[in-house]
């Protein structure tokens, strides 16, 4: 009888089968653990970067937000922190830039629109002495606002005389100590920015002629929204 069983076939599919299957199994779970690090890294990439963007539900306009909780999203040298528990997440802080624009991000704008309507909030944070705060669009500062660590509001600012602009910046609240350096006043500001004609991209920059050490004087940015839209009193 063994020797009939040895020389039998019948059961040598089943035995390849069984061998193959296993093969397959091992070669799945080794592909696993190659590309998943990979897909980890690319979705939290994909998602920093979405997580900012947004089109409204009538279409009318498309509009963009970040709030830098979850990192920078589509900044280009950007740095965020969000140790502080009064401002959170923010893009920064950093301190001077010799006026040159130091971190920017750019904006697909929808066709057919006339304004891109920029809004952020600034933080002007710890012992600023007048330096300016420079905002860039497509490169060109637009914008320059100073601030002294003692003092409420801007105290010196020039805006582009391009008529393509239309630059607002309103206090938040009076300057006190918010975060950070708790030896310094803080105050943050609400800046708006219209752009006409912007065309089919726009890129937002800052930078700052502060000339001391980031844990003396800085500035962040909060809250950043970009919105295409023919009627900039609707935004």
């Amino acid at each position: 009888m063994l020797n009939v069983f040895l020389k039998s076939e019948s059961g040598a599919v089943t035995t390849d089968f069984v061998v193959l299957t296993a093969g397959v199994v091992g070669l799945g779970l080794a592909t696993v653990g190659v590309v998943s690090t990979g897909l980890e890294n690319t979705s939290g990439d994909i998602e920093a970067t979405l997580s900012g963007t947004g089109v409204n539900s009538s279409f009318a306009r498309q509009g963009y937000f970040d709030d830098f909780e979850n990192g920078a999203g589509g900044w280009v040298g950007a740095i965020t922190d969000a140790s502080d528990g009064w401002f959170g997440g923010i893009l920064g802080p950093y301190s001077g830039s010799g006026g040159a624009e130091i971190v920017s991000r750019t904006y697909d704008l929808l066709a057919g629109y006339d304004y891109a309507v920029v809004e952020f909030d600034l933080h002007a944070i710890d012992s600023w002495d007048g330096e300016q705060f420079v905002m860039f669009v497509n490169g060109e500062p637009i914008t320059t606002q100073s601030f002294q660590w003692g003092t409420n509001g801007t105290t010196g600012s020039w805006t582009t005389d391009n008529g393509a602009y239309e630059v607002t910046v309103e206090p938040n609240g009076d300057r006190t100590a918010l975060g950070y350096n708790p030896g310094w006043d803080d105050q943050s500001f609400s800046v708006r920015v219209e752009a006409a004609d912007p065309g089919d991209q726009m890129t937002i920059g800052f930078g700052s002629t502060l000339n001391q050490d980031v844990y003396d004087e800085s500035w962040g940015i909060d809250n950043v929204g970009v919105t295409s839209t023919n009627d900039p009193g609707s935004v």
